[in-house]
């Protein structure tokens, strides 16, 4: 049995598509109806008709094929309803859902009740309890789609079959689809993908510029790394991540070490961060301003020191820490004093224009296989350092307190072994002084503590009063020396 339904029946059942598909000519719809399929039709009082079909329907128009357990069309209201197992497909896309509503005024179509939007050719999915779809037309150049009721997106950005098949999965309060490439959401968003995983109250995807907004206290896990700021960028190419920005008061995180400036920006390669800036950034959008007397921006913190610079740059080859460079008015010092309660001597400390701080693996029973430690600190350009050492030597007894290097040079490096300094080096024209504690006194007296006139001698200035010695090259200390 075969009939044809009227016009406005037809619009209604083209309007059910998928974001991306394209509006085509009315064309006549015809039903397929089955063993037990009713109709009826009922005129209303308030003017029109009611058309009712039961029992199962089949509809196609052209490519695009539907079905229902029921359908009731209101014509002088131009609402039609679908009950029961709805589907909707076409060459390109699939749709599911317990009910649907087409709205003829508005032009939109709204399904209901386990919504699920197929892309075929991606395999991008949305899933939510409704939708409203506003396909394209003359008055409305790109299609929309409005998914209240937290819905679930499962995104595909390669639809050419060659590239990665890793989705965006984003969850979020609300959200709203443009065509086939934005994405926009807001409430409790969450984006995943692969071993990324975003937070925010609002996002913006374009897939067309290659962009992924957070905003609204947003943050970034990445690689064991968290990432925070007023806003995150995340720039992609190829529809593959590449760069992720985070601007004012960007602030990171990883298993190595702490990074915060008014802006942070983190490189990806493959699956990996394999380097991060912190800086100034754009002060139109950050905020910094460059004034006498300011402190430096950058700073990042590992276990054992603190570095502060206007900028610091953090190579991590493959998602290894290899390198840190810190650039103008760069000073690294350790987290903790090495003299407990000692706040003038009790901190080694390294000044320069730049200092490089490289990194080897840890030489730990306990430590992991990508675990690394920070091996030694070279500063350069009005170079400075204090640091700390004490002496083995079995003919001597050991000191109450460890012995004060302080040497200035255009190159200081300092060689580490657990976070202490082991050995320094400084290419000249140099100049240092060295601080020997006074021997642990026989009779009780704690004569070990270096007086107040010798703290004085080795503040943190470019001059030095009190015994020096001048060379090229000074390599400090000599062979049976270590810290603390």
């Amino acid at each position: 049995m075969r009939s044809v339904l009227s016009f406005g029946v037809v619009s209604a059942l083209l309007a059910v598509a998928l974001p991306g598909a394209q509006q085509q000519e009315r064309c006549q719809l015809e039903i397929v109806t089955m063993p037990g399929t009713v109709t009826h039709v009922t005129k209303l009082t308030e003017g029109g008709t009611r058309l009712d079909v039961g029992g199962g329907l089949e509809a196609t128009c052209g490519d695009k094929w539907v079905r229902a357990d029921s359908a009731s069309w209101f014509e002088g209201r131009g609402e039609l309803y679908l009950f029961g197992n709805v589907e909707y497909r076409d060459a390109g896309r699939t749709l599911e859902a317990e009910r649907g509503t087409y709205y003829r005024n508005e032009d939109r179509v709204r399904p209901e009740g386990n919504v699920r939007l197929t892309d075929q050719s991606s395999g991008s999915t949305l899933k939510g309890p409704l939708l409203d779809y506003y396909p394209e037309s003359e008055s409305r150049p790109v299609e929309r789609i409005f998914a209240p009721g937290r819905p679930h997106l499962t995104f595909y950005a390669d639809t050419s079959g060659a590239g990665t098949t890793t989705p965006f999965d984003m969850d979020a309060d609300r959200m709203h689809i443009y065509g086939d490439s934005v994405v926009a959401g807001a409430g409790r968003v969450v984006v995943i993908r692969a071993d990324l995983n975003a937070y925010a109250d609002s996002l913006d995807l374009d897939m067309g510029r290659d962009e992924l907004w957070l905003l609204g206290d947003p943050s970034v896990e990445a690689n064991e790394m968290l990432l925070e700021g007023d806003s995150i960028l995340m720039l992609m190419e190829e529809q593959q991540p590449r760069e992720i920005l985070a601007w004012p008061n960007g602030w990171a995180e990883g298993r190595e070490l702490s990074l915060q400036a008014p802006a942070l920006r983190l490189y990806v390669e493959g699956e990996e961060i394999n380097r991060a800036v912190a800086s100034a950034g754009d002060p139109s959008r950050t905020g910094a301003v460059d004034m006498p007397g300011r402190d430096p921006w950058a700073q990042s913190e590992s276990e054992d020191y603190v570095l502060v610079a206007d900028s610091i740059d953090i190579r991590r080859p493959a998602g290894q820490l290899e390198r840190v460079i810190a650039v103008r008015r760069a000073r690294a010092s350790t987290v903790q004093p090495v003299v407990a309660g000692d706040t003038v001597l009790g901190s080694d400390w390294l000044v320069g224009d730049t200092i490089t701080g490289y990194f080897a693996p840890a030489d730990s029973g306990g430590s992991g296989a990508d675990e690394v430690e920070l091996d030694r600190l070279v500063a350069a350009g009005e170079a400075r350092a204090l640091y700390h050492l004490v002496e083995e030597t079995e003919e001597r007894e050991a000191a109450a307190q460890p012995a004060v290097n302080y040497v200035i040079g255009r190159i200081v490096t300092l060689w580490l072994e657990a976070g202490d300094v082991r050995e320094a080096q400084v290419v000249g024209p140099s100049t240092g002084l060295y601080l020997e504690p006074l021997p642990v006194s026989t009779d009780g007296d704690s004569s070990g503590v270096l007086p107040d006139s010798l703290g004085g001698a080795v503040a943190d200035t470019t001059g030095m009063p009190g015994d020096s010695v001048k060379t090229d090259t000074l390599v400090v200390p000599g062979a049976g020396a270590r810290s603390r």
